[in-house]
Order: C-alpha cells, then structure tokens, then sequence
C-alpha cells in the first residue's frame, strides 16, 4: 500500500474512533470496513469492529478473533456501556487490560471508553478555568478514606489555583487528574467557582 493509501487508513481508522466516541456506531463501523475494503486484514480495523460489536467476530477468521478471556471483558463492559455506566466499564476494560496478554481489541476498547469518558468530564466541569474548592471541612475529608492520588490532587487545591493548574501541577495526563476531580466532585468534597 502507497504512502498516499496508508494515510487514507489512517485516517478512516481515526473517523472510525472518533464516531465510536460520539455514540455514532453505525458510522464508526462504515470507517473501518472502509478500511478493510482497500487494506483486507487490516488488524486494527479488525480489532476496532470486534470491540465494537462482538457479534462481527462470527465472519472473522479464528486466526483473528479475540482471545476469549478478553472478548469476556470487552462483552461485560458493552454491557456495562448500555447502562451507561461508562466509569464501571472502564475500571473493568483497564483490569482486563492489566491481566491479560496485550490485546489490540481490548486496548481499543479502552481508549474509546476513556475518550468518551473525558469528553463527559469536560461537558461536566467546563471551562478549565474554573477553581476547585474545598466543601467539607478539612478535618471530616480524612472519613472518606481516600486514595493516594485523590489526597495528592486535594492537597494542590488552594481555593486559587484553576483546574488547568491543577492538571499541570500534579504531573498526571489531563484525562487522570480530571477523572480524580469527577470523583471529588461527585462526592461533594470540593466544588467548582468561576
């Protein structure tokens, strides 16, 4: 395949991710038969349509099916997405990740959820600008037995210091400092002011 053909499925694979994020399914899967129409066998294109609908599997060759502990994952965390519990399917597609052998499928499963997740986080929070702040009172956080990383984000909180800041302060990528946030968010540990 020419440089001019792989660039194409490049960037047919990149439309396939970026409709699958949107919730546009049907879109994402035109992208990556698009695909497979010039690059036959393309394994990103097949992996991306497994973990998409794991019923495309069927028409597969086994040589390139998923593994089965994986399709395992990937089926419970569909299920998990159409309850819309976005955050429990991507704590399940990161376990299964970490336990099993790499897997194209199961990673791209992964960064969608993560995609579309970071997507609610922003819609959630909006502006960057805004400033994080304490809601409960210092000496009753220390109750809700928080992780490591949840205590290092609280502790950048000044009452002064953007989420942009914060997210550049902590060292951590953008998606994992912001999901910590939500997190904080959610329970009502720290709010957000202009």
């Amino acid at each position: 395949m020419g440089e001019s053909g792989n660039s194409k499925t490049q960037q047919l694979l990149q439309q396939g991710l970026d409709h699958y994020g949107a919730g546009e399914i049907a879109e994402a899967f035109r992208a990556w038969r698009e695909v497979l129409k010039h690059d036959p066998g393309n394994a990103e294109a097949v992996d991306y349509l497994e973990s998409a609908d794991r019923r495309s599997s069927r028409n597969l060759p086994s040589s390139e099916r998923m593994p089965d502990a994986a399709r395992g994952f990937v089926f419970e965390a569909q299920r998990l997405l159409d309850h819309d519990d976005f955050e429990g399917a991507f704590d399940l597609l990161r376990s299964g990740a970490e336990s099993q052998e790499s897997n194209l499928g199961l990673e791209a499963m992964l960064e969608l959820v993560r995609s579309g997740l970071f997507r609610q986080y922003r819609a959630r929070m909006g502006d960057l600008d805004s400033v994080p702040t304490l809601c409960k009172d210092p000496g009753d956080v220390t109750k809700f037995n928080l992780p490591a990383d949840a205590g290092f984000m609280l502790s950048l909180m000044d009452g002064s210091t953007s989420l942009a800041d914060l997210i550049s302060l902590s060292g951590m990528d953008a998606f994992a400092a912001l999901r910590i946030v939500q997190q904080l968010l959610d329970a009502e540990i720290v709010g957000l002011s202009a």
